[in-house]
């Protein structure tokens, strides 16, 4: 599922929603790693920031 863009999502869950449902439900699924983005600061330095896939940011928004 790597390199899956927002605007992809709809159409590949039309294929796989019954396997992502099926591993929601028995409690299995796993979420992918979540990608490091390094953001710099307006005063300088830097700080880390999590992006995670689109599938897992939207599990996240439906739970929450």
């Amino acid at each position: 599922m790597g390199g899956l863009v927002t605007h992809e999502l709809r159409g590949w869950l039309r294929q796989h929603w019954g396997q992502v449902r099926e591993a929601l439900d028995a409690g299995t699924y796993q979420p992918q790693p979540v990608r490091r983005v390094v953001i710099s600061k307006p005063g300088g330095g830097s700080r880390n920031l999590g992006v995670p896939t689109v599938l897992d940011r939207l599990i996240q928004q439906a739970i929450a």
